[in-house]
């Protein structure tokens, strides 16, 4: 009987952490959305509210608020396209979770004279990335976004 009772909670443990890959898995499917419609309140709904935008070559951009702020120029230069090459690998430590994944991301200017001028921001037609992300419990439970870089 005490066998059966540590095989059922070991069940119970993947189970959770199944549950928690695939709430992760989607937070990342809301990302891509919300990157392809330009909607900055649901790209900043999966972030932590003191995310770190850590882009390489420029500042570190901190918080939420200051991401969003960093977004709206942005998407008003430019449209974005995830073409997804490696989906996002997701492994969970407790109250943390380390996301990798390789995206293209494609860009196509409004305005050609003008272009992308956000610091940290990409600005090539077409990116090849792996992205690195560190991701938080919050009190209720959700994984979000509270360290993002790539190279």
């Amino acid at each position: 009987m005490k066998y059966f009772l540590v095989l059922c909670i070991a069940m119970l443990g993947l189970q959770a952490g199944a549950d928690e890959v695939k709430q992760i898995e989607r937070l990342y499917e809301q990302w891509r959305e919300a990157v392809a419609t330009a909607d900055i309140p649901s790209y900043v709904a999966v972030l932590d509210p003191d995310v770190r935008l850590i882009p390489p070559g420029a500042n570190v951009i901190e918080g939420a608020a200051h991401y969003a702020q960093f977004l709206t120029p942005v998407f008003d230069a430019a449209t974005y396209r995830i073409e997804v090459i490696t989906p996002p690998r997701v492994e969970i430590l407790d109250d943390i979770a380390v996301v990798e994944y390789e995206y293209v991301i494609h860009l196509e200017l409004k305005n050609p004279a003008q272009g992308v001028t956000e610091a940290g921001a990409l600005t090539a037609s077409r990116t090849e990335a792996r992205y690195f992300d560190v991701l938080r419990k919050n009190d209720s439970g959700e994984f979000r976004i509270w360290r993002h870089t790539w190279q």
